[in-house]
């Protein structure tokens, strides 16, 4: 029998620049966390796009995500903060859809943050196509997910209906607004890329009331909204 875990669930796209930097800065947390081995980050899928065709896009990352483009040099310096390099002028749009199936399929094997690490790389600072089969097949060997199976995988529809039952969750029941979201011990949210301060300080709130409360299960459902961006807005806005 494993030990318990406190999870920490996470929505997240690999084509929002927010949610890389967001995985930084939890990890940066958990490393200053005492009990980090006994949290539990499982990553949901909440795909901005879906209408994208699993080609490439003629269009430049800041044409197509347009709001974006006031803040770059703010992304820049949070990215660098956490060794991030980011290369808008690099970055392939794309359908994420495959990449974020993968994703789930990691999950069996326990490379869920390793494999979305990867495209993030893939796509920020590569600037590599990550529908594309040869790019997700290397990453899947990069990462050590059986390859043929993967295949097999992404060639049925196994992972779409739960690509489409994570948006509908989080947007129905949890009022998701912003990316990267996060749900602590199923109870208190965070949104947006924050202050590193802010992750730790949550963490330890959360695991503290997990440890003596277990895990939150109130039929009323109170979520407890800790943090969301302002209008400066640390987060990819839902379309």
């Amino acid at each position: 029998m494993g030990m318990e875990k406190m999870k920490i669930e996470i929505w997240a796209d690999i084509a929002c620049p927010y949610c890389f930097i967001g995985k930084k800065k939890l990890e940066n947390a958990l490393r200053k966390f005492a009990h980090a081995g006994q949290v539990e980050l499982v990553w949901h899928s909440y795909e901005l796009d879906p209408g994208l065709k699993k080609e490439p896009t003629d269009t430049s990352y800041l044409d197509y995500y347009k709001d974006e483009k006031d803040i770059v040099d703010e992304l820049y310096q949070l990215s660098e903060a956490v060794g991030i390099k980011l290369n808008f002028d690099k970055v392939i749009i794309t359908n994420t859809s495959d990449a974020l199936r993968t994703v789930k399929f990691a999950r069996n094997y326990h490379f869920s943050a390793e494999t979305i690490e990867a495209f993030f790389e893939a796509y920020f600072t590569n600037g590599e196509c990550i529908s594309d089969r040869k790019v997700i097949t290397e990453i899947a060997k990069k990462v050590g997910l059986p390859v043929e199976e993967l295949t097999k995988t992404l060639d049925s529809d196994e992972y779409i209906t739960e690509l489409i039952q994570d948006i509908r969750f989080s947007e129905d029941t949890l009022i998701l607004q912003y990316i990267p979201f996060y749900l602590f011990n199923n109870k208190t949210i965070i949104q947006g890329s924050i202050p590193d301060e802010v992750y730790l300080e949550t963490l330890e709130k959360s695991f503290a009331d997990w440890s003596i409360n277990g895990v939150f299960t109130s039929e009323d459902k109170e979520f407890t909204f800790c943090y969301s961006p302002n209008a400066s807005g640390l987060s990819c806005s839902i379309r």
